[in-house]
């Protein structure tokens, strides 16, 4: 538990922009409702090619993903009662990309509406939380004592050298 929350601090404390964990958090969200697939492939081909923070990908990819084990049933439920459209439902099953993308089925569907409309205010949240993480907290924790003497420390400094 204590090496998760030094490395988000990590994360939080490095020269990434704030946009790239933004955008690692949007992306994750939305990797986290999908059951692993060509969708999720996709995503992850998307994340490699931009430069966005792999770790905090990572991290929120894994968390939305034990979430979704909990909530996906009424997630799929949600979706199979709004999605009743006859005409709607002979697209996604007569369409042969979209069968291969499985959006014919309602847990896929759902997820992906769900992950696409969180996606950017997602993104935009999480970078506007790490710029005032940096710009208020960060710079007041660096004046402490407390962190100046740990920082000087021969145990930081042989930690700070392996990473």
């Amino acid at each position: 538990m204590l090496t998760l929350i030094a490395k988000i601090l990590k994360v939080l404390n490095s020269e990434d922009s704030p946009w790239q964990i933004g955008w690692a958090v949007g992306f994750g969200v939305l990797a986290g409702l999908l059951p692993f697939g060509l969708l999720t492939m996709v995503i992850l081909l998307v994340v490699c090619f931009f430069t966005i923070n792999l770790s905090t990908f990572l991290l929120v990819w894994g968390v939305c993903g034990g979430l979704m084990l909990i909530f996906g049933d009424a997630l799929e439920a949600f979706t199979w009662q709004h999605a009743q459209n006859p005409a709607f439902l002979d697209l996604l099953a007569s369409t042969e990309i979209l069968q291969l993308l499985h959006l014919h089925h309602t847990l896929v569907l759902g997820a992906l509406l769900l992950g696409v409309f969180l996606l950017l205010p997602l993104g935009w949240l999480s970078s506007f939380l790490v710029t005032q993480y940096r710009l208020r907290v960060m710079s007041k924790m660096r004046k402490w004592k407390v962190v100046q003497v740990l920082k000087a420390s021969k145990l930081v400094q042989i930690y700070e050298k392996l990473n």
